[in-house]
């Protein structure tokens, strides 16, 4: 089981949290429990309820959006993206093998961020800093033409 300072130490390296300063990362490693799962157990499915947001601390899960897949390593986060939505998961995670990660539940969340501004605009800094980025690897990156060779 980690203790409040190796999550802390944890929060430090992800992205999302990159900007927050240490007391409230501590406030968030009060909230964050510890979550087990094995391969292919899944952790949430599209059509959940929107309970948690979570962090890796070890191991994979893979995110499927329809027949889309994103892997998620060690210090990401994943599940924050619904968080904000009033309702259900838009994805499913399943682990990829064995998995820890840390669990910070919606509600208390978000009683954190309504005390704590500076965490709110940590995050928007990340979100931001993720969006223009985002926009820039659509605006570089070529689509391939499957119109096929031409006669």
């Amino acid at each position: 089981m980690l203790t409040t300072i190796e999550k802390v130490l944890l929060l430090q390296g992800v992205k999302m949290f990159l900007h927050t300063e240490i007391e409230h990362l501590v406030n968030i490693a009060a909230l964050a429990r510890e979550v087990r799962f094995e391969k292919g157990d899944l952790i949430f499915t599209e059509g959940d309820r929107i309970d948690a947001v979570y962090i890796m601390v070890e191991g994979t899960v893979s995110l499927r959006i329809d027949s889309h897949e994103i892997v998620i390593k060690e210090k990401e986060a994943f599940g924050w993206g619904d968080l904000y939505e009033n309702g259900l998961r838009k994805m499913t995670a399943t682990a990829c093998g064995p998995t820890m990660a840390l669990a910070i539940g919606r509600e208390e969340f978000f009683d954190l961020l309504s005390d704590h501004f500076d965490i709110v605009r940590s995050m928007l800094h990340y979100f931001t800093t993720l969006s223009v980025h985002l926009d820039y690897m659509a605006r570089v990156t070529p689509v391939p033409d499957n119109t096929g060779p031409s006669t």
